[in-house]
């Protein structure tokens, strides 16, 4: 499929989707579909899912040994060998799998293969998109846990460090009166920078771009979508976070306002 096919299909899907509960709530004042039923539906469907995952892949035959080690293995006691990267006991197999969860180590040793003047093959580091990726998933994770001041009462001391650490930057009140911003949250504008820089890795790269389908963009411009309205929310347009608290603490206590 055409790479501007499947972006134009990714970006008409999710506008759809922006677009829905807005006509729902503004032109048919359907609160309480949009506002209690599809977010506990929405919840329920992605913890259904993920154990549906997890155990289709448990049950997954694995027909051969797919080694994913690098380094020197075990063998002799005078032979140096790898303790992270080829592991032998379960410490070893304890810190390979924290560094691969916390620093995408696999990722950060990752090469691109690319033809160059002709025939001649060269091999590239690809740092950046260990880098971008690096941004985008710990940004995902301080938003996350950041929006947890939402569903909680009291809100959790780590959460406020949290926040406190993410909006270092302060954004006064303008020397003219009636205008100010708040704290800038690095989080929210480092989400949006890495899946934006994610996107133009796959949009530049010919072979990523060649492999790409409608379900690769998706992903991408929704995550987008959702970074770029948190921005708006919370710089630009007026809302009611009282409002807000009251409806998220209702969700999560089962006892929605309607």
């Amino acid at each position: 499929m055409n790479f501007i096919v499947s972006i134009v299909v990714s970006g008409f899907i999710v506008t759809v989707l922006v677009l829905i509960p807005l006509v729902g709530v503004w032109a048919f004042d359907m609160r309480v579909l949009f506002g209690i039923i599809i977010p506990y539906l929405a919840f329920l469907t992605f913890f259904v899912g993920l154990i549906y995952r997890v155990i289709s892949w448990a049950r997954s035959p694995v027909p051969f040994r797919i080694p994913t080690t690098g380094g020197q293995q075990k063998t002799l006691p005078w032979i140096k060998y790898n303790r992270f990267d080829n592991p032998s006991n379960t410490i070893g197999v304890v810190g390979r799998m924290i560094f691969e969860v916390l620093t995408f180590r696999s990722l950060f040793r990752n090469t691109r293969m690319e033809f160059r003047g002709g025939p001649r093959i060269g091999y590239e580091w690809e740092k950046w998109l260990w880098l971008f990726a690096l941004m985008f998933h710990y940004s995902f994770l301080v938003v996350v846990i950041r929006h947890l001041r939402f569903f909680t009462e009291p809100i959790p001391g780590f959460v406020q460090i949290v926040e406190s650490l993410d909006a270092f930057f302060q954004l006064g009140a303008a020397p003219f009166s009636g205008f100010g911003l708040p704290a800038l949250l690095l989080s929210g504008f480092a989400l949006l920078g890495g899946v934006s820089l994610l996107f133009l890795r796959r949009l530049l790269l010919s072979q990523m771009r060649y492999i790409s389908l409608p379900a690769d963009y998706f992903p991408l411009f929704l995550i987008m979508a959702i970074a770029l309205t948190g921005i708006l929310m919370r710089y630009l347009l007026k809302v009611d976070v009282v409002s807000v608290k009251e409806l998220t603490i209702g969700l999560a206590s089962f006892k929605p306002r309607s």
